[in-house]
């Protein structure tokens, strides 16, 4: 098979060892396209008109959506087994959400998870991927990239037009709903043994396999999941105060 279509289902059973490796030069270089997008879209996103601006979300939501579903299709051509992949991670949910921004704009609930929940989970997914044992030029390593980045410009235009302005009650109101999201797709991984969220077996990405490794021998999958998510909580505040220093300056 083509490496460019190659599943990581197929890397395992051929062993074979043909990944880009975390944190190697070109995956230091995807993050800083990353970045150097994110800025150059919001700047460009910033200066626009509001049916500009309308244009722009719009364009985004779809694109995102497509891709998911371009993911699905590719699969299923090539007989991949689509159930651990049905868009329940959190990143899949913040795509969507992207197209119900964009349809229906200023919500300021869902602008308050994109800062807290699907924000910094997009960014996570970029900085650790779980897609680093398939070669660069693959769909899957092009999709994850692209999809996630999408999802970080998103909320990154945004913010540097002042239409979310995260606040203390957005963040405990995105932790209550990750953690109302989080309880039944803990079920839903144990029962069909699948890892919707990393929470369900260990993950491929290196920091969650060493903190499996660690916690789940003596605490168990539901301690695992709770580390999470206090880990994320922390986050949480982290952001809102890297939001609170970002106002702060602006009104000065």
């Amino acid at each position: 098979m083509n490496r460019f279509w190659l599943h990581r289902d197929h890397i395992y059973e051929q062993g074979l060892s043909i990944g880009f490796g975390t944190f190697s030069i070109a995956h230091l270089l995807w993050l800083l396209f990353i970045a150097a997008f994110c800025w150059v879209t919001g700047s460009f996103y910033r200066s626009r008109s509001d049916s500009g601006r309308d244009r722009m979300r719009k364009s985004c939501g779809l694109a995102v959506v497509l891709l998911e579903y371009a993911k699905m299709i590719v699969m299923g051509l090539f007989q991949v087994n689509t159930l651990e992949f049905v868009p329940l991670h959190l990143c899949s949910v913040g795509g969507f959400a992207i197209l119900v921004y964009a349809m229906w704009p200023g919500k300021r609930w869902l602008g308050q998870l994109f800062a807290y929940t699907f924000f910094p989970a997009a960014v996570l997914a970029v900085v650790f991927p779980s897609s680093s044992m398939y070669p660069l030029w693959n769909f899957y390593c092009l999709h994850t990239f692209v999809f996630h980045a999408l999802i970080i410009a998103f909320f990154i235009w945004l913010l540097m037009a002042g239409e979310v302005k995260p606040d203390y009650k957005g963040l405990w109101f995105s932790f209550l709903f990750l953690l109302l999201f989080t309880i039944p797709i803990y079920c839903l991984d144990g029962q069909f043994h699948v890892n919707y969220m990393f929470i369900g077996m260990r993950s491929d990405v290196g920091i969650l396999a060493a903190m499996w490794d660690t916690i789940v021998p003596r605490y168990g999958r539901l301690g695992f999941t709770a580390v999470l998510g206090l880990i994320m909580l922390v986050l949480c505040h982290i952001l809102y105060g890297i939001y609170s220093l970002v106002n702060h300056l602006k009104s000065k």
